[in-house]
């Protein structure tokens, strides 16, 4: 079986993809991370800011960074906790609502054009063959984690090694 060209077609398609989304992002005027962030918000209306930096396993810093740029930005408004003064709790505004329906049509269209030409069957067999080889490496300390969380997981292998 020819697994090295299969793999390496995989990882071009991954980094092409990768590329195309930050461009995207870039033409939206947000910077890579910040479309978690305000999707995390969006699923969870109320979070506080080290939930959400707990959550996408980034730094304390990094999220309060983000967030100052969000809220400047008018995507993103903090609200003290009624029940907790010492807390703040993050809210998606209207814009910033409007910013993530924008974004989810931009992926939608980049997702379009590089399923272009594969019929539904063709997108359903790939998914499964996906899903397939997911499950033939991952064990149980991964096979349930989030892909933020496995980012999380590549990040602290790479800080051991160094």
């Amino acid at each position: 079986m020819q697994y090295y060209e299969a793999v390496g077609a995989m990882h071009r398609l991954e980094l092409l993809r990768r590329i195309r989304s930050r461009a995207l992002l870039t033409d939206s005027g947000l910077h890579p991370g910040q479309p978690r962030l305000l999707d995390y918000i969006r699923c969870h209306p109320g979070c506080t800011q080290k939930e959400a930096a707990d959550e996408l396993d980034v730094t304390p810093a990094s999220a309060a960074a983000s967030l100052k740029r969000l809220e400047k930005a008018g995507l993103v408004l903090r609200r003290p906790d009624e029940k907790d003064a010492r807390r703040n709790c993050l809210f998606l505004t209207p814009q910033g609502e409007a910013r993530m329906e924008e974004n989810r049509r931009h992926f939608e269209e980049l997702d379009r054009e590089m399923f272009a030409g594969m019929t539904e069957e063709e997108v359903l067999s790939f998914r499964r063959a996906c899903e397939k080889m997911f499950d033939n490496l991952a064990d149980e300390s991964c096979r349930r984690l989030t892909i933020w969380k496995l980012n999380q997981k590549i990040r602290e292998q790479e800080e051991r090694e160094t």
